[in-house]
């Protein structure tokens, strides 16, 4: 973690080269910020929290299995039960079991990255409810699930074990997450610390958390082994269909996060483009007198602006809505027609402003050039709208 610390940005600058093109990279801190400032920052908090814990699963898995041996005979020995047998799978089967696992996880945490993309309060506490859920579970899968491999059992049968003791498996993962959990709200309010920073620091904890939620998962486990006889594993067309439901919603989740990725790359271009107004093409409609006096004012303004597009990509702007509050009362919405400008060309385009106003929230005029704050509502997706704001 040191030598990342050191070389955090040769790292990130290497990353950015295997998976981007030359000519997208300088969009990924537009997109790192689009995607913390779309999701609940509880839900970035747990997904960090999931990941330092497969991080450090994998590095530590040997540790962790040879711990839970050792203790899972102790155990028997002190209880009174007869020691099992080790039948572990070969080491191949182990990994495909380990790369199942990881398209479980990749697909939960996509989905709740999904919700949470949504702006909506219900979307914003469904990810934050299913993220805590998740969190849970995975811990304690990855603490329970030693055992039970040990013992020749596979994660679609662990998974069905554990789920039909679902209330123990999430108290076990709440138990050993919380301090964790707690930690990382406490990192995550350090500012100045960076993503190898927090974790590093998570995943230290991690390793103090092994020693107590290894022994604890083996003894649940060996409990859950005893009565493990009396669940059927999943019948052969079951695991069919639940690995193609599986599939199919990995690579839609896949599709999904990398469509919204190149729709932020379009829409990102027209900071780049340049522009020119054509004040003469200046068309308007006035409200009436009435509606003036009722302060609920609806007005057109229509304006030509030619567009330059220098760079390789398409600009794709769909309709789009501007925010204009003061001190958080509505003050106009503002409609804007989408439009598209392609790769190398100059065209004027009609920008038409359909407004609608709220002057009586307006504030008095002391106030009148304090707090306001103007919202820019760009569709990346249906409903998942880019929000740029810009305040006083």
């Amino acid at each position: 973690f040191w030598y990342l610390h050191q070389n955090q940005e040769a790292i990130k600058q290497s990353i950015l080269d295997y998976f981007l093109p030359t000519l997208w990279q300088d969009i990924s801190e537009f997109l790192v910020e689009f995607f913390y400032e779309s999701q609940a920052q509880m839900v970035i908090a747990n997904a960090i929290l999931s990941g330092s814990l497969v991080l450090s699963s994998v590095f530590l898995f040997p540790i962790k299995e040879k711990f839970s041996a050792i203790f899972e005979k102790d155990y028997c020995q002190i209880a009174g039960k007869s020691e099992r047998e080790s039948q572990e799978f070969p080491l191949l089967y182990q990994g495909l079991e380990e790369l199942k696992l990881l398209v479980i996880y990749i697909t939960a945490q996509g989905i709740i990255l999904w919700i949470g993309f949504y702006p909506y309060v219900w979307a914003e506490w469904l990810s934050i409810l299913l993220s805590y859920f998740f969190l849970f579970f995975t811990f304690s899968l990855d603490f329970i699930s030693p055992t039970l491999q040990r013992h020749r059992k596979k994660y679609s049968f662990i998974i069905k074990l554990l789920t039909i003791n679902f209330w123990q498996t999430l108290l076990f993962g709440f138990i050993f997450s919380l301090p964790v959990i707690l930690l990382g709200q406490l990192v995550f309010s350090f500012e100045n610390l960076t993503l190898i920073e927090v974790s590093a620091i998570l995943f230290l904890v991690n390793i103090f958390l092994f020693s107590i939620a290894v022994s604890s998962g083996t003894v649940i486990a060996s409990d859950l082994l005893d009565s493990s006889e009396q669940v059927k594993e999943p019948s052969s067309n079951k695991k069919t269909t639940g690995y193609a439901i599986l599939i199919t919603t990995f690579l839609v989740v896949i599709t999904f996060h990398w469509f919204l990725l190149k729709s932020l790359h379009h829409k990102s271009q027209i900071l780049k483009a340049s522009y020119e107004v054509d004040w003469d093409s200046i068309d308007y409609q006035l409200p009436s007198l009435n509606k003036l006096l009722s302060g609920k004012v609806d007005s057109r303004f229509s304006i030509n602006v030619d567009i330059f597009n220098p760079t390789p990509h398409d600009i794709v702007i769909e309709n789009s809505t501007i925010y204009i509050t003061q001190f958080n009362q509505s003050i106009a919405e503002v409609k804007i027609d989408g439009f598209n400008v392609y790769s190398g060309e100059k065209r004027p385009v009609k920008l038409n402003f359909d407004s609608i106003s709220t002057l009586n929230n307006a504030s008095k005029i002391s106030d009148l050039l304090e707090g306001w704050q103007v919202e820019m509502h760009v569709e990346l997706m249906p409903y998942i709208p880019l929000i740029v704001r810009f305040t006083d």
